[in-house]
């Protein structure tokens, strides 16, 4: 799945949703079907704890950064810096 995609089903996330445990989970599990994975009860609570975490010490330049570690190449980042601002 390319940068673009994954960022027009990010983008249409309703923002409620991102609010509660249990939105959280329904959000992670509609993203995982439209890339063939089911989770399991687990690895959901995992990815919410993960998901809470990162909302609270993460910035979009340290997200940059750990994108660009994980081998995201330059084009993507620049479009994703473009729709930030």
């Amino acid at each position: 799945m390319d940068i673009g995609k994954l960022l027009s089903i990010v983008g249409s996330i309703p923002k409620d949703k991102l609010k509660t445990d249990a939105g959280l989970k329904e959000v992670i599990r509609d993203m995982g079907k439209k890339v063939g994975k089911n989770f399991s009860d687990k690895e959901l609570n995992s990815y919410v704890a993960q998901f809470r975490q990162m909302s609270k010490t993460e910035s979009v330049g340290s997200l940059m950064n750990k994108l660009s570690k994980k081998g995201i190449n330059t084009k993507d980042l620049n479009n994703l810096k473009k729709r930030f601002k």
